[in-house]
């Protein structure tokens, strides 16, 4: 594969990164109805209620969220390859941290919707189901956020350790991105709170790191970009070798 192609293929996956926060937002957050999400504290009756009074846009937005999601793949493979470059010849140990990272944070996020699509899928399941589900759901995604925390705490260390002239990364986006890494440390709470900010429908459990995550995402995507295209720019032409050489 030449190398306008290729950086053609990176770019159309760097531009994954925009598409998931939309779709991210769209159909997990609002008509997922995640925003504002179930407090833990409601009744299982209260809770089915909530299902059953919004039941279509609650299976559409997390069946379509379990696809989009996996938008996230493609800009984690990109990120890692232009992590690798920085890293030289040495084992490019934080990228491959980054890729699984990202990997790992698909899964997450999916396996949180498919819960919530299995509650959605039999309206006349008992309401401890549906308290079951929601709780499971909730509980996978915000405990298991180490994956991502890692995922960017490696893309900053592999950023402030760029040394070219002109960085992948600024240093304030590495300084932002593991502020916004370690911005998930509340959410550990969610396994035993069911009120207050530390609860998953609380500030600092729920809109204060989800939101550092987004803006890190989206943040990340926009230099990603511009690095492509700064290499798209001084690509050599397809075949240009080749007539030099004849």
């Amino acid at each position: 594969m030449d190398e306008k192609t290729s950086l053609r293929y990176q770019l159309i996956s760097a531009w994954c990164g925009p598409a998931f926060v939309v779709t991210f937002v769209i159909f997990w957050l609002i008509l997922g109805h995640n925003l504002p999400n179930p407090s833990p504290n409601l009744t299982a009756v209260a809770l089915k209620e909530r299902y059953l009074g919004n039941l279509g846009e609650i299976r559409l937005g997390f069946i379509i969220s379990m696809i989009t999601v996996c938008l996230y793949m493609p800009w984690s493979c990109v990120l890692a390859g232009q992590m690798s470059r920085i890293e030289g010849k040495n084992m490019p140990l934080l990228s491959y941290l980054q890729l699984i990272g990202g990997a790992l944070t698909v899964m997450v996020v999916s396996f949180s919707a498919m819960f919530w699509a299995v509650a959605a899928f039999r309206p006349d399941a008992s309401p401890e189901t549906f308290q079951l589900m929601t709780d499971t759901g909730w509980l996978c995604i915000d405990l298991q956020y180490a994956c991502t925390t890692l995922q960017m705490i490696a893309a900053a260390l592999v950023g402030l350790a760029d040394k070219s002239k002109v960085p992948l990364f600024p240093r304030w986006v590495c300084y932002l991105t593991i502020w916004c890494g370690i911005s998930f440390f509340p959410a550990s709470l969610t396994g035993v709170m069911k009120t207050g900010p530390f609860a998953w429908s609380g500030v600092l459990s729920f809109y204060f790191p989800y939101f550092c995550w987004l803006c890190w995402y989206s943040t990340a995507s926009i230099f990603m970009i511009k690095e492509i295209r700064r290499r798209m720019a001084v690509a050599e032409p397809v075949g240009s070798s080749r007539l030099a050489a004849a």
